[in-house]
């Protein structure tokens, strides 16, 4: 199995690409194939900052237009960004994560309009399957089953800017996501630049 170390905390292998590689041609047929070059080149991919600096997962961005935007992301951590407590949070689009490897859990919670909110906790995606996310529905990633060894691909309708935001647990309001102002530092931080 050939390995690539893209940088630290993200190693690439042949695995991985024939996975990428088979589920991009099967779900965005549409889009170039995806190379061999394309899946290792270290500028291709942007690992994600936590709130503490480190990486949770990395993105692949296929396409990204105002339209649409597809992504392949490898995911090595939960989404948790609520220091400990539940900060659930919607997207800008409405989605399908293609479970190419491995797994990961999410709580899902849909606010009614009167100030209640149905938690659905411990919702399982397996490879194989789609996650379908509307904009409406606000998610958090609490599990991966296979860090570092679950990728998804990520296929995005249009992007409604302003519209990705924040559930209030205890009010079932929706609140903007505020700019986060150390956020461009982490990402720095952790995806040096590259000749």
């Amino acid at each position: 199995m050939a390995t690539i170390q893209i940088r630290p905390g993200l190693a690439l292998d042949d695995v991985l690409y024939g996975v990428a590689e088979a589920g991009t041609a099967t779900h965005v047929p549409h889009l170039a194939p995806l190379t061999w070059e394309t899946f290792t080149a270290p500028p291709s991919w942007t690992l994600v900052p936590d709130g503490c600096g480190n990486g949770y997962k990395a993105e692949l961005t296929l396409l990204g237009t105002r339209k649409a935007t597809v992504k392949i992301n490898l995911w090595i951590a939960p989404d948790l960004r609520g220091d400990q407590q539940p900060a659930p949070h919607s997207h800008p689009w409405d989605f399908d994560a293609h479970v190419l490897l491995g797994g990961y859990s999410e709580d899902r919670y849909i606010p009614d309009g009167d100030g209640a909110v149905r938690a659905e906790h411990g919702v399982g995606h397996s490879s194989g399957g789609i996650n379908t996310v509307p904009r409406d529905v606000y998610h958090e990633v609490t599990e991966i089953h296979e860090p570092g060894r679950t990728l998804t691909l990520m296929v995005c309708g249009p992007r409604e800017h302003g519209r990705w935001g924040y559930l209030d647990l205890a009010t079932g309001q929706h609140r903007a996501a505020a700019p986060d102002l150390d956020f461009s530092a982490r990402l720095q931080a952790i995806n040096p630049r590259h000749p």
